[in-house]
This record gives structure tokens, C-alpha cells and sequence, in this order.
């Protein structure tokens, strides 16, 4: 569940805040996720070497989220809508 939250947090932080702020959210979005990701490991069947692949997907994953999100923004501004 962890997971989503770079995801999703990603895709709105670029969509709705400005270019530094969001790069910094969606930073701080991915260690949260990571870190309850690496914590909750065994309690959901596997171990703490799980995280060796997972942080590296759930990058790119996050990265390309935040991409949209900022394409999302710029061309929401581009249409002459206001962001925050």
C-alpha cells in the first residue's frame, strides 16, 4: 500500500505544486515508501533482501510519475489555468 504513495503523490505534487517543491515531495514521498516497504517486509512473507529490487522499480516508477504529473502542470499553464 506503501508503494502508491510515491505514485499517486507524484503525479499530483507535479501537477499542482512548483517544480522544486514537488521534486522535494516526491523525494521525501519515496524514502517514506521505501522505508515502510523495507520495514513491513516480513510481515507480509518476505525478508529485508526484498528491498534490493523493489527501491530500484519503485524509483523509476515514482520518476516516471512525477514526469506526467509536471507535464501535467505545464500544460495546464499553458491553457492559461493557474497553479498554486
Amino acid at each position: 500500500m506503501f508503494a502508491l504513495l510515491p505514485v499517486i503523490g507524484g503525479l499530483l505534487a507535479g501537477w499542482l505544486a512548483p517544480r522544486k517543491l514537488a521534486v522535494a515531495l516526491q523525494i521525501v514521498f519515496y524514502a517514506v515508501a521505501v522505508a515502510a516497504l523495507t520495514a513491513s517486509a516480513p510481515d507480509h512473507g518476505g525478508d529485508y533482501g526484498d528491498i534490493v529490487w523493489i527501491a530500484p522499480a519503485l524509483a523509476v516508477v515514482s520518476t516516471g510519475t512525477l514526469l506526467i504529473g509536471l507535464r501535467l502542470g505545464r500544460r495546464a499553464a499553458g491553457r492559461g489555468v493557474t497553479q498554486p
